[in-house]
């Protein structure tokens, strides 16, 4: 790595810490730990809903799907997309008027205690098998530029991440999440540009790909069937109740849709610019494992790689680090920031002290992020060991298998309110055995008699596992309406109440004050890194210029319109 890689690395480590070190005033009790005292900006929530939906496995293995299947991968990311559209036409402001801080709450809520309990206990393994996904997403990335070992990149992750997510809780995970992503869409935006111009002709793409979705799936009804199963499972993905988090930061409900919206319409662009230089590289029918032996069977992960090494300007591997970390310390940091509240509302307080005092709370919050760090780095270093499956298989496994039991009765749980307390953790209980059938004992032999190619088995694999959930635990969770009526008069009282909650918008006297400083310290804080940008492209040669020029011209660019917005809000209270 050149001494210029380093130096931008070392600047913008600083330049997070120092964001995550001035914003940890602004937690100041629990609620403003765990949810920022729901007085977020919608494009602060919506910035994080974006950046916790991917990580550096988007530029390894996500990239490494799109270097050897072409436009697959696409349907993943555009999941993404349909999910925030859906949650901007319903999920999100009903999430929001229940008026709560934490997921489990909405559960609680729904289902009851026990299923808040239950809940709780299967979503910690769950979450931190997903940041382990993550972490060895970035390591398998520096494995292959500086030949570092995965465990010492998975262990300085683990303690970078966790440091900024317990000095100021939601705060300086938010706040960090709007300057990455700045960062993120400014640098990926000008490789991705680049990418698309080295192209020799658009249609490049599609000759570099027969069929354009990639080899090995000689039926191409499989593939239609894998798309269309991706586009769902990523759309119950993102609008699950165990997801909601993501819109209880908003100050109301219509800030919750600007933010769902605003996520939504960044997935439907984004990932075109992130997957064209492993599209490029594909068309050049590069041979990456004779370039990256060190990677073995994931060679393919330095698709993106080679394009920065071999195409782009000295320097940029520095930007295109910087990028991978940030798409990497987003979601982890979240996700540690969600299990401390779940441990202070559905745990703490529930079975040790439910009188506890903000500060008491706040001092757990951080002991709990302290720990879901710890653990998280141990799962990371333990998956670090398998070879059997790769980074994307991991991923649309874990998705299909383990997070489905959950997802069905927490994504149900809000379109119908007519099932007893009783269905949530049951409703659990039938999806993990579906899940324990469809891999144990599953054959596609029993419905097909045609000779499949491996990749082809993998995904009709998923495509049957989600096919499995959504009748039989979709279904055993609507059949359970009929017992409703059975339910103590208490509960069905309940239920109305929750009904009509959800249909009163949150009134602006519910609603705390919004300091519209927000926007003017994130601002600033990230203007200063893209005017750090322009300083070091001034010191290169002239040839390597240009992208610091761009992408510290497209940072500040976004940072001037966040001040000059928050200016007038300003304003407009002051003079109110």
């Amino acid at each position: 790595m050149a001494p210029l890689d380093n130096l931008i690395i070392t600047f913008y480590l600083a330049f997070i810490g120092f964001a995550a070190w001035l914003f940890r005033r602004f937690s100041n009790s629990s609620s403003d730990f765990i949810q920022g005292g729901g007085t977020m900006m919608w494009w602060m929530a919506g910035a994080t809903a974006f950046m916790t939906q991917f990580s550096a496995w988007t530029f390894t293995g996500a990239a490494a799907k799109a270097f050897e299947d072409g436009i697959s991968v696409m349907f993943i990311f555009w999941g993404n997309a349909l999910g925030f559209l859906v949650a901007a036409a319903f999920f999100a402001k009903r999430y929001r008027r229940l008026r709560v801080e934490t997921a489990m709450e909405v559960i609680r809520i729904r289902f009851g205690g026990v299923s808040e309990q239950v809940f709780t206990w299967l979503s910690f393994p769950i979450t931190l098998m997903a940041c382990a996904i993550w972490m060895n997403g970035l390591a398998a990335f520096f494995s292959a530029l500086f030949a570092i070992p995965v465990t010492t990149t998975i262990l300085t992750m683990g303690i970078v991440v966790t440091l900024i997510a317990i000095s100021g809780g939601a705060w300086t995970v938010s706040v960090t999440n709007v300057m990455q992503l700045i960062l993120l869409i400014a640098i990926t935006f000008v490789i991705g540009v680049t990418a698309f111009q080295a192209l020799p002709e658009p249609t490049a793409v599609w000759h570099a790909f027969q069929p354009i979705y990639g080899e090995g799936v000689p039926h191409t009804a499989i593939f239609v069937a894998w798309a269309l199963a991706m586009l769902l499972q990523q759309t119950m993905s993102n609008n699950h109740t165990l997801s909601s988090y993501r819109f209880l930061t908003t100050a109301n409900d219509n800030d919750a849709t600007k933010a769902a919206l605003l996520a939504g319409g960044l997935f439907l662009f984004a990932p075109l610019l992130w997957f064209a230089p492993a599209w490029f590289v594909a068309s050049l029918g590069v041979d990456l494992h004779a370039i990256y032996p060190a990677l073995g069977h994931s060679a393919n992960n330095g698709a993106y790689l080679y394009f920065i090494q071999h195409v782009m300007p000295q320097g940029v591997l520095g930007l295109v680090m910087v990028a991978l970390v940030a798409a990497t310390i987003s979601p982890l940091t979240s996700a540690h920031n969600r299990n401390a509240g779940i441990v202070v509302r559905s745990l703490y307080q529930v079975w040790i002290k439910p009188d506890a005092s903000g500060r008491e709370q706040l001092i757990v919050g951080k002991i709990a992020t302290l720990m879901s760090g710890a653990v998280a780095t141990l799962a990371a270093l333990l998956l670090a060991s398998v070879e059997s499956y790769s980074l994307f298989e991991m991923m649309i496994l874990f998705a299909a298998f383990i997070q489905m039991p959950l997802n069905i009765p927490s994504l149900l749980a809000l379109v119908t309110l007519k099932t007893p307390n009783w269905s949530g953790w049951a409703t659990v209980l039938v999806g993990c055995l579906v899940s324990l059938t469809m891999f144990f004992l599953f054959d596609l032999r029993w419905f097909t008699l045609l000779p499949l190619s491996e990749r082809e088995v993998k995904e009709l694999t998923v495509v049957a596992t989600l096919i499995a959930h959504i009748v039989f635990t979709g279904g055993f969770f609507l059949l359970t309406r009929v017992f409703f009526s059975q339910e103590p008069q208490r509960i069905q009282q309940q239920r109305a109440a929750l009904a009509e909650q959800l249909a009163t918008p949150i009134r602006e006297k519910e609603q705390a004050p919004i300091n519209h400083l927000q926007g003017i310290y994130v601002g600033s804080i990230t203007g200063v890194a893209g005017l750090g940008l322009i300083v070091i492209g001034f010191f290169l040669e002239a040839d390597a210029q240009w992208p610091f020029f761009t992408t510290g011209g497209l940072v500040i660019a976004f940072s001037a319109l966040l001040i000059v917005r928050r200016s007038q809000k300003n304003v407009t209270c002051v003079n109110g």
